[in-house]
């Protein structure tokens, strides 16, 4: 029987962290002058720590059993993803595209409704909507009592102001940024960098986050370790769930501070610094400008990124070990060189086969970054016109999107240790096919993979499909009145939700903007349950599960 106290209580703390962290883009609101920023953060702040300080109150705190974390892990993802929506909201987005906009960060997903920009290609809001907001009618109203406050003069609040009420009273209040200009147009920088700090935070795990960080959890921290750690390989890079939480944490943070001074020296600005870095070792792939790494226009900064998208993509628990000085499983872990080796034969595919134009070195650096994008399920891109590239580049980036990255990385997709064991076993048969009392041994690494293992990744695989299958039906249903959603159109959206990439092609080359408020349902869900990689989800749509 599920004790559903048991399962408030921790979802409840693990809304309270979420609420505490969402100081942080408010602090960057308040930094760049974004009063309905600010307003908007410090609501949702709050909002998120009243809900989880009333869920651990109608809550027992407990060891949760496998049934009990498998409920934390897929409703504590739905919970978190529903309450990061609450900024874009509060800012004017309709609801069904900012919880779209929110799982697609904590899934580091990348696909975004997002669609207009500024002069300095920074993502911005429909004025139109933004203007008619909660947040920007709440900072009018707070600019007029603090006016009225300050000059004990009431009818002053309503006496226009030169550059807009809303904006300069909020700002002289805040006196964080006085030594700023007052933008000419409206920036959302706290916004983007939300989304951006979002991916941060899905990429490696909220709830593996959550296992880090809190002492009350003791050995319970293991069954949300499995049931969030569902991909091929759950191993413990020390024997305790928590420690090894927080040692891969820190391997995380490492590399987004490596990454950050990096991007600084290449010649990136720091507050796009942050935010790709935060995207890059995510494999998410929000990018603050619309233009996404194509902005930049610089081999440097690319380089840099592929690098870091590539480290992303790797088993963390691989990285731990080049750290403790064992360069040798590094180099011949065979899951490793085979994701590089199908990079390698991707990145041929497009360069002679893709359309692309250029020279031989521009090819290859237009290639290789988006097949390592793609493939490390990233969705950085660095050519805005690569949806006019040839047929069998778009079929090999839709093939390398569903392979993904490595078992036990920050990367979505099927895995690639995945598709060695199909393919072993596949030839296996074969075999003995010939042989008809050949024994079958499928070996990863030198170790002998399980008939349990085997089943259970077939089982994965055919569920994986047969979902993908399944959706792009339905998103082409939903999309049957738009001539621009094509069949190409859909499976790649489809495609990319769900293995994490963000871009697809056609109608879907740069942003959902134009899809239904079905298809967003439809795309929303992909992401939510690639993210979780279908199982979990599955398992608890099935009544046995309840039963037990």
């Amino acid at each position: 029987m599920i004790r559903f106290d048991v399962a408030s209580w921790i979802m409840g703390r693990l809304l309270v962290i979420l609420g505490t962290l969402m100081l942080l883009p408010g602090a960057v609101s308040a930094f760049y002058r974004e009063p309905e920023g600010v307003i908007s953060f410090a609501l949702t702040s709050l909002l998120t720590m009243v809900a989880g300080m009333f869920l651990v109150s109608r809550g027992h705190r407990d060891e949760p059993s496998n049934q009990e974390a498998f409920v934390v892990v897929v409703v504590g993802w739905a919970l978190v993803s529903l309450f990061g929506a609450l900024p874009f909201m509060f800012q004017g987005i309709d609801p069904v595209s900012a919880v779209f906009e929110s799982i697609s960060g904590f899934s580091a997903t990348g696909a975004t409704v997002l669609n207009e920009h500024n002069a300095q290609g920074y993502y911005i809001l429909n004025q139109t909507i933004a203007e008619s907001s909660l947040a920007v009618q709440l900072a009018h109203a707070v600019e007029g009592l603090l006016i009225s406050l300050a000059t004990a003069d009431p009818d002053l609040a309503n006496r226009p102001l030169q550059g807009g009420a809303g904006i300069i009273g909020i700002n002289a209040v805040l006196g964080l940024a006085g030594h700023m200009a007052i933008p000419e147009e409206p920036t959302y920088f706290g916004l983007l960098f939300w989304r951006s700090f979002s991916q941060l935070l899905g990429g490696m795990g909220i709830i593996l986050l959550f296992v880090a960080i809190m002492p009350q959890l003791g050995v319970a921290g293991r069954q949300l370790f499995m049931a969030e750690s569902v991909g091929p390989s759950k191993d413990t890079i020390v024997p305790r769930a928590k420690q090894t939480a927080r040692l891969l944490w820190e391997i995380y943070m490492l590399l987004v501070g490596a990454e950050v001074v990096l991007l600084l020296m290449a010649g990136m600005p720091l507050y796009d610094s942050a935010c790709t870095a935060f995207s890059s070792l995510a494999t998410g792939g929000f990018s603050p400008r619309s233009d996404s790494i194509a902005f930049y226009a610089s081999p440097l900064i690319e380089a840099v990124i592929v690098v870091f998208i590539i480290f992303g993509a790797t088993s963390f628990p691989l990285h731990y070990k080049l750290i403790r000085g064992d360069f040798k499983s590094w180099l011949h872990d065979s899951e490793l060189r085979f994701f590089l080796l199908i990079l390698a034969i991707a990145t041929i595919v497009l360069m002679f086969w893709g359309g692309l134009e250029g020279d031989f070195p521009g090819r290859l650096r237009l290639a290789a970054f988006q097949v390592v994008s793609f493939m490390g399920t990233c969705g950085f891109v660095n050519n805005a016109d690569y949806d006019t590239w040839s047929s069998a580049a778009k079929l090999a980036l839709i093939m390398v999107m569903l392979i993904g990255g490595c078992a036990g990385s920050t990367a979505g997709g099927i895995k690639v240790a995945r598709l060695q064991i199909c393919i072993k076993y596949a030839l296996f048969e074969m075999r003995r096919m010939i042989h008809h009392k050949a024994v079958v041994q499928v070996r990863m690494g030198g170790k002998l993979v399980g008939e349990e293992i085997l089943r259970s990744i077939l089982f994965y695989s055919f569920f994986y499909l047969a979902t993908f299958l399944v959706l792009s039906l339905a998103l082409a249903m939903a999309s049957a009145g738009q001539k621009e959603a094509d069949v190409l159109a859909v499976i790649s959206g489809i495609a990319s939700c769900m293995s994490g990439v963000g871009p697809g092609f056609g109608i879907l080359t740069f942003d959902w903007s134009a899809v239904s408020s079905a298809g967003k349902i439809i795309g929303s869900f992909a992401m939510f349950i690639g993210r979780l990689e279908v199982m979990p989800v599955i398992l608890l749509l099935t009544p046995e599960f309840w039963r037990r």
